[in-house]
């Protein structure tokens, strides 16, 4: 009989063939939960309640450091579901004399939640490429106690020993104090500040607006990618962010359960990867470019629809009149 699970794990196209039933792990009745991101993590931490699940890597160290057994009691798999580069989203108040992540030191930041992975890792590339400690600066916690990850996990309000932590009133929000000039930096989650009053899971949004405004500006203007190329120079990391934890006590009686998974995962991403690579195949004109090659050369879209997005001589090139 099939081994009966749980797997809950926030949207991902590397996971879809798990959650369309193409991939099915050997011996396991798998039953697939997404969970929109921010609202997936914190419950879980509140009530431990999946069999397996996606969990940020700094929740599931500190969940080990302060689990007593009879909860947050996992194994976790190196099956990393997200990676990247927190730093890349951050925006500045354009008064404050910001001009590159070095210039981050002694100011105030925002940041969803101080305990997060992307948040973790986003310390580590301004200590790693510019040498500035998280007690250089002041930081401010979008979310509230109520939501924040380290809550379940029980750590207090204040911030680790040396650093300048607060979190933020009620009536407060990132992107208003950013706004304002009472933040110099801020970061927010994907989404955020899409539409007035839209809110990404737990992150609250005061309405402010994030694009077109004379105050606020991204940090970055080429999207992150020379940071990210020298910090991967200087380091040699790609920061996962997302991996799976297990139920020991799933564990415990089916040992071989942790390798059906993985190797479910693996079977999954490769097949995504497929579907990736065949959609390019009807959009790209130039296997294995990306889209930014093809865009230098024939624009943003290479293949448009009706006679009004084609120039005359993609259709009567001028040569074919004399033939």
């Amino acid at each position: 009989m099939a081994l009966k699970m749980t797997v809950a794990f926030s949207g991902n196209p590397r996971v879809q063939p798990l959650v369309d039933g193409r991939v099915k792990p050997e011996n396991i009745d798998l039953e697939v939960v997404t969970v929109e991101e921010g609202m997936l993590f914190f419950p879980n931490l509140q009530y431990d309640e999946f069999d397996a699940s996606e969990m940020p890597i700094s929740e599931t160290l500190l969940a080990k450091e302060r689990g007593d057994g009879s909860r947050w009691d996992w194994s976790a798999l190196p099956v990393f579901l997200s990676r990247g580069h927190f730093c890349l989203g951050v925006l500045v108040n354009t008064t404050s004399g910001i001009e590159h992540l070095g210039d981050l030191k002694g100011k105030r930041i925002g940041v969803p939640d101080y305990h997060m992975t992307a948040a973790l890792w986003m310390r580590c590339a301004m200590k790693d490429l510019y040498g500035i400690e998280a007690s250089d600066n002041v930081w401010y916690n979008g979310r509230t106690t109520d939501f924040s990850h380290g809550g379940p996990l029980g750590l207090g309000e204040d911030g680790p020993p040396g650093v300048t932590h607060h979190w933020l009133e009620a009536d407060q929000y990132l992107d208003q104090m950013l706004d304002l000039g009472e933040l110099d930096a801020a970061v927010f989650s994907p989404g955020t500040g899409l539409a007035p009053g839209h809110t990404v899971s737990m992150d609250r949004y005061g309405g402010t607006p994030l694009t077109g405004n004379p105050r606020i500006r991204p940090l970055l203007d080429d999207g992150g990618r020379a940071v990210v190329a020298e910090f991967y120079r200087k380091t040699g990391a790609f920061m996962a962010n997302h991996h799976v934890i297990v139920q020991n006590r799933i564990l415990k009686d089916n040992p071989w359960a942790a390798m059906a998974l993985f190797k479910a995962f693996q079977e999954s991403k490769e097949l995504a990867y497929q579907d990736a690579r065949r959609q390019r195949s009807t959009y790209l004109y130039f296997q294995g470019n990306d889209e930014q090659d093809h865009a230098a050369i024939f624009g943003e879209d290479p293949y448009p629809l009706g006679l009004k997005a084609m120039r005359p001589e993609d259709i009567y090139y001028p040569s074919t009149l004399d033939t």
